[in-house]
């Protein structure tokens, strides 16, 4: 099969097996309705989020009847927790399903995953009593809308009590919902990590969830997800009997089956495409770039630096070493580290031995890890960081393959001054590929090479290149020459991610802007540390520049010339 046969889902013919899941997050009333009025889904299963639950009903049925008209086009509403107490959320989540029939959806998809599993789970005792209660969610929903045009919606991957669940349990709710609810229309296993301008594929197998469906039902159709592009796709389809959800392009591309059908590349949006030119620019010129968040973003950044500054408060503080001008500073810090960009984080004494060697910092962080409140907040900290490099990461021509092939270390920092005395981080550029970097206070310098000194505040996430990505860029890229400052009385919390690339190997050298290279770069970072440090080394020139233009005092290294 391909993934524009025709198929069966249930009771409905699709005319394809692509499935639209688009997520319209903060889209107005305007967006969506445009948004739906232009979409071509040919024939093929839409999923309705969220989102469109506050469009009045006349505009939903709009929707469904314009959708409707598009050669046969099959539309399901996506229903979830709607904050109820876990007593009352069977009722109320059927009630809501039972609405969206009544205003003339084909069916609903149960979301099973973020607050409504976190809420299970907090209110259960086991494994067992939770694949018990969602059964009884699900359950309720069938009383009032037929099975048949019923799909539930998991994502595995994802943190839940700001950790993954073991895939078992998710192979045990399905086998347990497919035999209990054996005319189900589908089941639907979301693998990917949605950012602000990207989704991170988690390129796992979904064969297990897969098997666990087959094991108890022959007839409920899987939609597999993980960010999926068209020859991804369609391989999918070719090798399973899945339908395939596209997210992100289906919001942008308003003719992807037209573009699929072609294995054409899939658009960007206009504002990211804005964003990775802006970032590009800067990042040419030796400069951070801060992407600022929405209100309610930062309202919950700043929370979870609060949450940071408690814990870290317990920690005994340590001096800083000197920098270039000997400024030291009292610190209190630990690190935590994962294998990637939406990995979880490394949890184990012998993985965080294995990752670096200050072992007494990443030992502090994996105690930290114990705390809910500390663990709940370094996760959510930790995908906004994690956002931010993906953007950062394709502005600068870093293919998605190697992306994910990078690993990241996130150390929290809290900065007292030294003996009631000002201090700081001397001047430096990090020695990594990228850092990404969220603070709570002023204090961050950084120095161009053009001769200003300019202060990156603390309304967004600050990125900057360093040393290693001027190597592999050829000095396209020059890395972000900074310090920072505290003065007596300030107290302040940062958290940075320093990512990498994978350690002892070759990496291509491909740029967005079209440039190419011999064969590549090879990444040694501790002989790029060593470099970095040495009076004739690759950044010799650079720091001449920067002593030049900011009448600095020269560094011991540059002295020793």
């Amino acid at each position: 099969m391909t993934l524009f046969n025709a198929t069966a889902l249930g009771a409905f013919q699709l005319k394809h097996r692509v499935v639209f899941d688009p997520i319209l997050s903060e889209w107005s009333h305007v967006e969506l309705e445009n948004y739906f009025e232009k979409l071509n889904p040919d024939g093929g299963l839409v999923l309705v989020p969220p989102a469109c639950s506050t469009l009045p009903n006349k505009a939903q049925k709009r929707v469904i009847d314009r959708l409707h008209a598009l050669n046969d086009s099959i539309v399901f509403a996506q229903v979830c927790d709607d904050g109820s107490p876990i007593d009352s959320l069977s009722q109320n989540l059927a009630y809501s399903a039972s609405k969206k029939i009544d205003l003339g959806y084909d069916g609903v998809e149960i979301n099973i995953g973020g607050p409504m599993l976190q809420k299970i789970l907090d209110e259960t005792s086991d494994p067992s009593t939770a694949v018990a209660t969602i059964l009884k969610v699900i359950s309720a929903v069938a009383t009032l809308v037929p099975t048949d045009q019923v799909g539930i919606r998991l994502v595995p991957f994802s943190n839940v009590e700001s950790q993954q669940q073991p895939l078992e349990f998710f192979c045990t709710l399905i086998e347990s919902i497919a035999s209990q609810l054996p005319t189900l229309c589908f089941v639907h296993v979301v693998a990917h990590a949605r950012f602000d301008d990207f989704e991170y594929p988690r390129n796992a197998s979904l064969d297990e969830f897969r098997g666990a469906l087959a094991s108890a039902s022959h007839s409920i159709a899987f939609i597999s997800a993980d960010a999926y592009e068209s020859e991804t796709a369609s391989t999918i389809a070719a090798r399973t009997q899945d339908l395939v959800a596209i997210s992100l392009p289906a919001e942008i591309d308003l003719n992807l089956i037209t573009t699929l059908r072609q294995g054409a590349p899939y658009e960007i949006a206009e504002v990211t495409a804005d964003r990775l030119n802006a970032i590009r620019s800067t990042f040419q010129t030796g400069k951070e770039y801060v992407l600022e968040w929405p209100s309610e973003q930062k309202r919950k950044v700043f929370g979870a630096m609060d949450d940071l500054d408690r814990y870290l408060g317990e920690l005994d503080p340590a001096l800083s070493y000197e920098g270039t001008d000997k400024k030291v500073v009292w610190r209190k810090s630990c690190w935590f580290a994962s294998e990637g960009i939406s990995h979880p984080f490394l949890d184990t004494e012998k993985a965080i031995a294995a990752f670096d060697g200050d072992l007494h910092d990443g030992l502090a962080g994996l105690q930290a890890l114990q705390d809910p409140s500390v663990r709940q907040s370094m996760v959510y900290l930790k995908n906004v960081l994690d956002s931010a490099l993906v953007t950062t990461s394709a502005a600068v021509g870093i293919d998605k393959d190697m992306i994910q092939r990078c690993t990241v270390r996130y150390r929290i920092i809290k900065y007292t001054a030294h003996a009631g005395n000002p201090g700081g981080i001397g001047l430096h550029p990090d020695g990594n590929l990228l850092s990404a970097l969220i603070t709570n206070g002023d204090g961050l310098r950084v120095y161009d090479l053009d001769g200003t000194v300019r202060y990156p505040g603390y309304n967004g996430t600050i990125m900057m290149g360093g040393s290693t990505l001027y190597r592999w860029s050829q000095g396209h890229y020059p890395p972000t020459f900074h310090d920072v400052t505290t003065n007596k009385d300030q107290v302040k919390v940062s958290i940075v991610a320093f990512f990498n690339f994978p350690d002892l190997v070759t990496i291509p050298r491909a740029l967005n802007s079209g440039s190419a290279s011999d064969g590549g770069f090879f990444h040694d970072i501790r002989v790029i540390k060593e470099d970095d440090k040495l009076p004739h080394g690759q950044l010799s020139p650079l720091w001449d520049v920067i002593i030049d233009k900011h009448q600095l005092v020269l560094p011991p290294a540059v002295t020793a010339k």
